[in-house]
C-alpha cells in the first residue's frame, strides 16, 4: 500500500458573500413566516404572535412572538449557528427543525437585520446577525445587545415570561410601490393576505387539532387577529368528508400513515365553503396527495407522480404522515416545502393510490361497459369502449321510446339523437365544471313547464291509463330532474290518479 502525502489548509467562506448568497435560497413570505413557526412550536408554544410596526425611524419591522421554553445565553447563541443541527441527526418527533439553517436563511430571505430575544428563568438574553455588519468586517460577528440596547428592540416588552420574540428589520425586499415609510408598511400589510391562508393550512393540525391527536390546540394570529385552521380535508365542516379506512405502510422501522378523504359534492356547500376548500385554485388542481411531517404540511395538491389529477378525482385528498425519521428518505428540503417519495415507498404506495382513485370515481362511474348516470330515469348513459369514453342518450327511455313510436320509426328519430350526442360541449362542460361549479345552472322550470315535462313522463310510461302505480310515481320522482321540484308530487297526483 502506498501512502501520499496530502497537503492541507484551512478555507474559511467569505461570510460577506455566503450570508447574501443564502438570502437567495428560494423562500418566500409566507414559507418564511411558516419556517418561524416551526421553531416556535418545536419549543412547545401554545401561543404565537406576529406583529408588524414601524420603528422610531419610520421603518417596518416585523415580529414573531411565543410563550415557548425560551433559552439561555448558550441555547440562544448555538441556535444563531449556521447548521446548528445535522441533517442526519434524528429528531425527536414534534421537533419541525432538520438542518439547523431554517430561522437564519429564512429570516436573511426577508431582511438584512435578524435578533432573537429569549426569556428563560427570568432572565434575558439577545443575540443579533447584521448583514451589513458582517459586510463591513467580512467575519462572522454575532452581537450581543445589552443593557438600554437591549430594552430599545422593538416588541420586547411582551417577553413578560419565558418565551422568544423573533425580529426582522430593514426588510429591503418588500414589494413596495414607493420608498415611503408609509409605502413599505403597507406592502408588508399586502403580504399577509397570502401568508394568513398559508400558515391556515400549513399548521391546521396545531390550530385545530383532531380529538384523536391528543394535544392541545396552538393559539396564533396577525396583528391581533386569530389565524382559522384551513383544513384540507373537510373535517370540520359540514357537511363533514367522507373518511376512508386508514392505511399504515412500515418502511424501516417507521410508520407511514395514509388515509384517502372524498370531500362533499359541491352542491352540498355554501360558496363560502366551496371557496375555502379550492385553497385558492379549484378542487381538479388541489386534489392529491398532502404531506405530513410531524402534522405539519410539508406539500399538498399532488400526486407525486403516483396518478394524473383528473375531474372523476377531483373530490379525493390523501393525507400522508411521514415521521421524522424518513426526513432523508423524503429528501425534505431547507424551506421544508418540497418533498421527494423514494422509489420503494412509492411502490408501496402506489395500488393504495390507484384503490383510493378508483373509490373516488364510484359515484360516477362503475366498472363495464354502460352505466346509467343518475338514479330514476336518467336520459345519458356512459358507454367506456376500447379504452375511450363517451355519452350516449338512453335508446329506451320512455320519452325517446314514445318519441319514435309518434314518428313512426327508430330510423326517423336517430338523426336527431346522433347530432345531439356528437355536438355535445365537452370541452366547454369540461371548463365550466372545473373552474366554477356552482355558476353551472340548468333552466329553472317554471311550473307550467314542470306540469308539461311530468305529464311526457307519465304518458310515455302510462299510455292511455288514469292511474299510476306506486312503483312508477316513485321512479319518476327520483329522476334528479324531478328530485329538486317539491311540487313534483302534487302535480303528478292531478296529472294522475296514484295507485295505493
Amino acid at each position: 500500500m502506498v501512502e501520499r502525502d496530502v497537503a492541507e489548509m484551512e478555507l474559511r467562506p467569505s461570510a460577506a458573500r455566503l450570508l447574501e448568497s443564502m438570502r437567495d435560497i428560494g423562500y418566500s413570505f409566507e414559507s418564511a413566516l411558516a419556517d418561524i413557526v416551526d421553531n416556535s412550536i418545536s419549543a412547545g408554544a401554545t401561543h404565537i404572535a406576529i406583529i408588524n410596526d414601524l420603528d422610531g425611524e419610520g421603518r417596518p419591522f416585523l415580529g414573531i412572538l411565543d410563550d415557548g421554553r425560551g433559552m439561555d445565553a448558550d441555547e440562544l447563541t448555538e441556535a444563531m449557528r449556521h447548521g446548528s443541527r445535522s441533517p442526519r441527526e434524528v429528531r425527536a418527533e414534534g421537533d419541525l427543525g432538520r438542518f439547523g439553517l431554517g430561522m437564519k436563511t429564512a429570516s436573511f430571505s426577508q431582511a438584512r437585520r435578524l435578533t432573537v430575544v429569549s426569556r428563560k428563568a427570568d432572565r434575558l438574553v439577545a443575540r443579533r446577525w447584521d448583514l451589513d455588519y458582517v459586510i463591513d468586517h467580512d467575519e462572522w460577528l454575532l452581537q450581543m445587545p445589552e443593557g438600554g440596547e437591549l430594552q430599545r428592540i422593538p416588541l420586547v416588552e411582551h417577553l413578560r415570561a419565558d418565551g422568544t420574540l423573533v425580529l426582522w428589520e430593514h426588510l429591503d425586499r418588500l414589494d413596495a410601490l414607493g420608498s415611503s415609510p408609509e409605502q413599505a408598511y403597507a406592502a408588508l400589510n399586502e403580504l399577509f393576505t397570502a401568508a394568513r391562508a398559508h400558515l391556515a393550512l400549513t399548521f391546521h393540525r396545531f390550530i385545530a387539532p383532531e380529538p384523536s391527536d391528543g394535544v392541545e390546540a396552538i393559539t396564533m394570529s396577525i396583528n391581533g387577529a386569530p389565524i382559522a385552521a384551513l383544513d384540507p380535508f373537510a373535517r370540520l365542516m359540514h357537511p363533514q368528508s367522507d373518511a376512508h379506512e386508514v392505511e399504515v405502510v412500515g418502511h424501516r422501522g417507521s410508520d407511514i400513515v395514509v388515509q384517502a378523504f372524498t370531500l362533499p359534492h359541491h352542491k352540498r356547500l355554501t360558496l363560502t365553503q366551496l371557496e375555502e376548500l379550492e385553497l385558492g385554485d379549484s378542487l381538479v388542481q388541489t386534489q392529491g396527495l398532502y404531506v405530513y411531517r410531524s402534522r405539519r404540511l410539508i406539500s399538498g395538491g399532488t400526486w407525486l407522480g403516483l396518478a394524473r389529477k383528473a375531474e372523476l378525482t377531483k373530490l379525493l385528498r390523501v393525507r400522508v404522515d411521514v415521521p421524522t425519521s424518513l426526513d432523508a428518505e423524503w429528501s425534505i428540503d431547507v424551506r421544508k416545502s418540497r418533498v421527494r417519495t423514494p422509489a420503494v415507498i412509492r411502490e408501496r404506495l402506489r395500488p393504495l393510490i390507484r384503490r383510493m382513485t378508483e373509490s373516488a370515481k364510484r359515484p360516477y362511474t362503475y366498472r363495464g361497459t354502460k352505466q346509467a348516470a343518475a338514479a330514476g330515469l336518467p336520459l345519458w348513459e356512459r358507454v367506456e369502449e376500447r379504452g375511450a369514453v363517451r355519452y350516449q342518450i338512453r335508446r329506451e327511455h320512455p320519452l325517446i321510446s314514445a318519441l319514435q313510436e309518434s314518428v313512426g320509426t327508430r330510423a326517423a328519430v336517430e338523426p336527431l339523437l346522433l347530432a345531439m350526442e356528437t355536438t355535445l360541449p365537452i370541452e366547454a362542460l369540461f371548463a365550466d365544471v372545473a373552474g366554477s361549479p356552482q355558476a353551472m345552472r340548468q333552466h329553472d322550470m317554471e311550473p307550467a313547464e314542470l306540469e308539461q315535462l311530468l305529464a311526457a313522463f307519465v304518458e310515455a310510461m302510462a299510455p292511455g291509463k288514469d292511474s299510476l302505480p306506486t312503483a312508477v310515481v316513485q321512479t319518476i320522482l327520483s329522476t334528479p330532474i324531478f328530485a329538486a321540484q317539491p311540487s313534483a308530487l302534487s302535480v303528478l297526483e292531478r296529472l294522475r290518479r296514484i295507485e295505493p
